[in-house]
């Protein structure tokens, strides 16, 4: 079977609910995001400032001719933090990319390579009994998704929405890009939540430990009150909506990518964590935000608790 593609009929094979409903002790797992190779050398082309990010968007031409094949260091990262998951003892029981796992969008030139040098990054170097988990993000689908971009991903990697458990903890993995855009998927949109709130209903019909989600876009980057953004949260009639609906039912935590930058906080009883990427970082733009370099979240899951913390991949860079 491919090792990128098996989020299956909703389900991750491998860790099917028949096997993992008991609980067997504490474990940790790995959440990563923004893999997104190719983007640090965007960035060192065209710089970014959040303020004129659209003005910036011309220059990416300009990248885009000087970029093929430049994405060494994002490979490098990669294959350093597979080797320190690698020789975790114990063993992660898995690891979750965030989505944005490579830089260019559906149809663009250099997508084909840069998704070929990411499967054989961690083909190649991640130990294969660590189950290797993705979604996508809006790189990997577009900021405005179609129907033929979701299903692109799903012939490259499988299910863009799927849940699995692991020794009596339920993980709900979603597609944010059907709330940040779903315009042109509002079929598939509605879809996604009707399977979300089976997976709620059947979260409450069953004991587990936890509920976990994941997701690329966080629906808030600091406060669920906050002001909508035109790139890193959800709208916030949306944001109600969905965080009222996830608390109400039990979910404990919601793990995020997309910001490049480490963020989060609570809503109610439920806490939210955005994790900054394995690749490029943004500088932070707000006083709670800490510049960090390159990493990933470990999290340890306890029978009553969930542990986190942001380690960077290289920190002598």
């Amino acid at each position: 079977m491919d090792p990128f593609k098996r989020a299956v009929h909703h389900r991750y094979i491998g860790l099917e609910k028949e096997n993992n409903i008991e609980w067997k002790g504490p474990f940790r797992f790995i959440q990563a995001a923004d893999t997104q190779y190719g983007m640090i050398h965007q960035f060192q082309t065209i710089t970014y400032n959040q303020a004129s990010y659209d003005e910036s968007r011309p220059r990416i031409d300009e990248y885009k001719r000087s970029a093929i094949g430049k994405w060494n260091e994002e490979i490098r990262l990669s294959i350093m933090a597979i080797k320190q998951w690698n020789q975790m003892k114990p063993k992660p029981k898995f690891i979750i990319i965030c989505g944005d796992l490579v830089n260019d969008f559906p149809n663009e030139p250099l997508r084909r390579k840069q998704l070929d040098d990411f499967k054989q990054t961690f083909n190649e170097n991640l130990d294969h009994s660590i189950p290797l988990i993705l979604l996508p993000g809006n790189h990997d689908l577009l900021d405005q998704p179609t129907v033929d971009s979701i299903e692109k991903y799903r012939q490259e990697f499988g299910d863009d929405y799927f849940a699995f458990w692991v020794d009596g903890v339920m993980f709900i993995v979603i597609n944010a890009q059907y709330y940040k855009d779903n315009s042109m998927t509002k079929e598939m949109a509605a879809h996604h939540e009707r399977w979300i709130d089976s997976k709620l209903v059947e979260a409450n019909e069953n004991n587990y430990k936890h509920i976990i989600i994941f997701q690329h876009i966080p629906w808030f980057i600091h406060d669920p009150d906050e002001p909508d953004d035109e790139i890193f949260n959800i709208a916030i009639d949306e944001r109600k909506r969905m965080l009222k609906k996830f608390n109400d039912n039990g979910v404990r935590a919601i793990f995020c990518g997309h910001y490049h930058r480490n963020a989060g906080g609570h809503f109610e009883q439920m806490e939210l964590i955005v994790t900054s990427a394995m690749g490029a970082q943004i500088p932070p733009v707000d006083r709670r935000e800490i510049a960090r370099k390159s990493g990933y979240r470990i999290v340890d899951v306890d029978e009553h608790h969930l542990r986190h913390e942001y380690v960077e991949i290289d920190p002598t860079i």
